[in-house]
């Protein structure tokens, strides 16, 4: 593989700004949104509640004030980060009614971890039938120990508490930059906020909030799985703006004698003679390795002459497409949470199906290494993330193309 190719806004940061665009009726606009149908479901969320969108090319506006605080079922069971409109509604109008988010099957994700913020902050919440029913009075603040560092908790908590009385204390709070983005936007908007990033985040209670807009941190899980395609295949390819500041744990199991990185400009060039060495990479909360890269470091493995293990201890059901990967001749044993990975027996081409966003991108980066063809079905998933993967590998020189069915 061989070219450059530019990494635009985190699916991960854009989706929260755009929900915190509700806590103002003054536009907030976020730039550099990819092309992907998550970004598209969240703006039907925002539509359905009465709010005006508009769209020029990857910039995207929000402007007015919500007219009703209940997300349809069809949007809210389609997308997991409809779960962030709690936090935001809540702020902005004391309520909000959802049924259960839907997403990927990858694990429980349960959301008492936001619940049981935000009943410290003087919400109610009453679940049942499928729905979710969140109330309150007046927000104020709270000390919130979180018992895992949660995103969508962290990144929740802080957009009810920007509008509370008093001062809410976050411990225990999830570092990765996509919060540090909605932090940046949220601080334009007038809001005071202060540890993003580190495990304490204080959030004083302002009056209002009024407009702003700004750019998300790039898309590392999209650099990353180029990068891993790479690694597969053999070549070099240049990531113009990745951010290697944040992509440290990310980078790192890539690196090796038959590798090379080098930054320069606002860019990430990666080349590599697709000879890969056995790994062990165990998964985490940020500053570790992401749970969303497991699965195309994996593919890697399976190309690595040796055993290599991969443990996960984000979410307990993340290892769908390992099925997957073993129908391309992939010798893996999954114990628990640990899947050992003998990659010396070679890939070959199969009949594949992708269940989940990240699964789906590590067998596209599998079957860009394997010998002879793969048919891909579940695309509809990896469309969640990735912005055109087909296009954007064939731009780079690999052989993938898609077919509509």
């Amino acid at each position: 593989m061989c070219g450059r190719m530019t990494v635009h806004g985190a699916k991960n940061a854009v989706l929260p700004m755009l929900a915190a665009s509700v806590l103002t009726p003054a536009p907030v606009t976020v730039r550099d949104c990819p092309h992907i149908t998550d970004v598209e479901d969240m703006l039907g969320v925002l539509r359905a509640l009465g709010v005006e969108v508009t769209v020029t090319d990857r910039e995207i506006t929000v402007t007015g004030s919500p007219a009703c605080t209940d997300i349809p079922p069809g949007l809210a069971g389609g997308m997991r980060s409809s779960v962030f409109m709690l936090g935001a509604l809540l702020s902005r109008c004391g309520e909000v009614e959802l049924a259960s988010p839907g997403g990927c099957r990858i694990g429980a994700r349960p959301l008492d971890i936001h619940f049981d913020g935000l009943e410290r902050m003087g919400v109610r919440v009453e679940c049942g039938d499928g729905r979710i029913l969140c109330t309150a009075d007046r927000l104020h603040g709270a000390d919130i120990v979180l018992r895992y560092p949660s995103v969508g908790a962290t990144e929740n908590l802080v957009m009810a508490a920007v509008c509370a009385e008093g001062v809410t204390r976050i411990i225990g709070a999830a570092r990765e930059p996509e919060i540090v983005s909605l932090v940046r936007l949220l601080r334009k908007m007038g809001a005071d906020i202060a540890g993003e990033g580190s495990p304490v985040v204080t959030v004083r209670g302002v009056d209002e909030l009024d407009g702003a807009s700004a750019t998300p941190s790039p898309d590392r899980i999209v650099a990353g799985t180029v990068m891993a395609a790479v690694a597969v295949c053999g070549g070099r390819v240049e990531l113009s703006g990745a951010d290697s500041s944040d992509m440290g744990a990310v980078i790192s199991p890539f690196l090796g004698a038959h590798t090379f990185l080098i930054e320069h400009g606002g860019a990430i060039t990666f080349e590599s003679d697709g000879m890969l060495s056995p790994t062990d990479v165990c998964t985490g909360p940020y500053p570790l390795f992401p749970t969303d890269m497991q699965a195309p470091f994996m593919a890697c493995q399976c190309f690595a002459a040796g055993m290599s293990s991969m443990r996960e201890t984000v979410f307990e059901d993340r290892f769908a497409h390992v099925a997957e990967l073993r129908r391309m001749g992939a010798r893996i044993a999954v114990a628990g949470n640990t899947a050992f990975v003998d990659g010396s027996g070679g890939m070959r081409g199969s009949v594949i199906a992708a269940s989940d966003l990240r699964g789906g991108a590590g067998l596209a980066v599998a079957a860009l290494g394997a010998e002879g063809e793969s048919i891909l079905s579940g695309t509809v998933y990896i469309d969640r993330g990735y912005e055109d993967m087909a296009k954007m590998f064939s731009s780079l020189g690999g052989k993938i193309s898609r077919r509509r069915v």
